[in-house]
C-alpha cells in the first residue's frame, strides 16, 4: 500500500486492514508472519495490506500513527479498529471477526 493508492484501495473494499511498519522495528518483523497468516485465511472477507511508514508519511500522518507496529481495521473508508504493537494471531482474528 502506498499514500498514493489509498483512496482508490479503501473505496473498492468494504473492510480493509493496514499493518504500518518500518524496515528499522523489530517488533514489526516479529508480526509481519502473524499479519501474513491472518491476511491468508480471510483474504475473501478483507483486504490486507502493508504501509512502510518511512515511504508514506502522508497515509500514517492521516491516521495518526504514533508507534508501530500498529494495525488498523477499516469499514467502508472509517476506522473501526486500532491495535497497537506487535499482536498475537487471536487478538488480530478476534478483533477483525467483529467486522466481517
Amino acid at each position: 500500500m502506498t499514500d498514493d493508492g489509498l483512496e482508490e484501495v479503501l473505496s473498492k473494499n468494504k473492510v480493509v486492514v493496514i499493518d504500518f511498519w518500518a524496515q528499522w522495528c523489530a517488533p514489526c518483523h516479529l508480526y509481519e508472519p502473524v499479519f501474513k497468516r491472518v491476511a491468508s485465511k480471510y483474504s475473501d472477507k478483507a483486504l490486507f495490506g502493508r504501509l512502510n511508514v518511512d515511504e508514506n508519511p502522508k497515509t500514517a500522518d492521516k491516521f495518526g500513527i504514533m508507534n508501530i507496529p500498529t494495525t488498523l481495521i477499516l469499514v467502508d473508508g472509517q476506522v473501526k479498529e486500532t491495535l497497537v504493537g506487535a499482536v498475537d494471531e487471536d487478538t488480530l482474528e478476534n478483533a477483525l471477526k467483529k467486522y466481517i
